[in-house]
């Protein structure tokens, strides 16, 4: 990109450094620039791999339509909370912040930021910014985009509305996503807020990892070209703590798509009032059922009014609160409950899935028209091969409005099973063994 012919500046500074030592060269000359004030640029601006630029509390950064603020080099952002930097359009949609790869390393940082009315807000090619308190409202495709090995540090962020402005006229399903991170990319995310969105809270793909902590996301729904869902994982293995999710279309979803690993981590996630399932974890091609992988782990897990009243659109829950096809599960002290939906349903599984010190309660729809349709936990083709089958201990199942425990076409073991007060039979057995 080359540097804007204009810039409408109050202030700029420009002072010269001495040479110093940098991560890559000896002897670079760098510069500093400080903006203040109100900065206008129509045609964008790029801190060059030689420069920084250091944008003080207060500042109005204006960018045209279309154009970003891109940086090679090293940004320092240095905003606070009475009085942060802003970024907006001069017209139409402007596309944010840009770190290139070649600014990985240099010490970028971003503190009180507020982004409006972009297509984009943060996007990292493979660099390691430092991002706190940062907000994004209403970026039409992504609000933090990361590529490339991207390892960021993510603190304290919201992220409020996107996707909207574009739904019904994008061509391609990406849009209406909070934090995307895909492409080998691993950051450490401590804090964020996520809501009012259309296709994805967090969206994880192709071989992404990363820590994630005390991520709440809401209202995550509508989306047509794509599955809408709080926490997306696809073929990746990240790390997710204290998580809540409420009130969006699907809570967490889990495909296995490619060779890759898949296989991410929840320790203490609540997901209540889904619209359609709290948790799907499955194999994209549900006719390979050979060699099944334990393709999520849960432990600490709470799901709740699942395709209930409190739902966005009461009544539309499909299959189950918590659902594995062709795939396998580990969940540990779990409680499901309050769901109008099946509890758990595992269909073509084997020793890839367990459950243990689950408590399931209430679920069902009102009037089951059969007693597997209201059941608590209902397992169906699972597999006894060498493998082994599924293993279910230390079960808690009561008031399914169906059959406690249906258990059809397959195998499992388990021990400790505490059945009552459901509305068919406690267990059923249907060519199990």
């Amino acid at each position: 990109m080359a540097l804007p012919m204009r810039l409408a500046v109050s202030l700029v500074l420009m002072l010269l450094l001495a040479p110093i030592l940098s991560g890559t060269s000896a002897g670079l000359t760098r510069s500093t620039t400080v903006w203040s004030g109100t900065i206008s640029l129509p045609d964008g601006y790029l801190v060059q791999s030689n420069q920084i630029l250091v944008i003080q509390a207060g500042t109005s950064i204006l960018l045209g339509d279309g154009e970003r603020l891109g940086v090679d080099g090293r940004v320092s952002i240095e905003g606070t909370a009475s009085s942060p930097v802003t970024i907006e359009s001069i017209s139409g949609d402007h596309r944010g912040v840009i770190f290139n790869s070649s600014s990985n390393n240099l010490g970028s940082t971003i503190d009180n930021l507020t982004i409006t009315g972009g297509e984009y807000g943060i996007t990292v090619y493979g660099s390691n910014p430092l991002i706190s308190n940062l907000h994004v409202f209403n970026a039409d495709r992504v609000a933090i985009d990361l590529f490339d090995g991207a390892s960021p540090t993510i603190r304290d962020v919201v992220i409020d509305g996107g996707g909207q402005d574009i739904h019904g006229a994008s061509t391609t399903w990406r849009y209406g996503i909070g934090i995307s991170s895909g492409a080998s990319s691993a950051p450490i995310v401590q804090g964020a807020s996520i809501g009012n969105l259309v296709t994805r809270g967090v969206n994880l793909w192709y071989n992404s990892g990363g820590l994630w902590s005390g991520v709440s996301v809401y209202n995550v729904s509508g989306a047509t070209m794509a599955a809408a869902a709080g926490i997306w994982v696809e073929d990746s293995i990240p790390l997710f703590t204290d998580s809540n999710i409420t009130r969006s279309d699907n809570g967490i979803i889990v495909r296995h798509i490619s060779d890759t690993t898949t296989r991410p981590t929840f320790l203490n996630t609540k997901i209540e009032d889904s619209q359609y399932r709290g948790v799907l974890v499955e194999r994209y091609d549900h006719t390979n059922y050979s060699n099944l992988q334990t393709n999520a782990i849960f432990s600490g897990l709470e799901i709740r009014g699942t395709g209930g009243p409190n739902a966005k659109t009461p009544g539309l829950g499909i299959g189950a609160a918590f659902d594995i096809n062709t795939s396998g599960a580990r969940i540990e002290d779990a409680v499901i409950e309050e769901n109008a939906i099946v509890g758990v349903r595992a269909y073509t599984t084997d020793s890839s899935t367990s459950l243990s010190n689950v408590t399931i309660l209430n679920n069902g729809p009102d009037s089951p028209s059969k007693p597997h349709e209201g059941a608590g936990l209902l397992f169906r083709s699972t597999s006894w091969t060498s493998k082994g089958p599924a293993e279910v201990s230390n079960l808690v199942v009561q008031n399914s409005t169906g059959a406690g425990v249906v258990m059809a076409k397959g195998g499992a073991i388990g021990s400790n099973w505490t059945i009552s007060g459901n509305g068919a039979n406690g267990v059923s057995f249907v060519e199990f063994h």
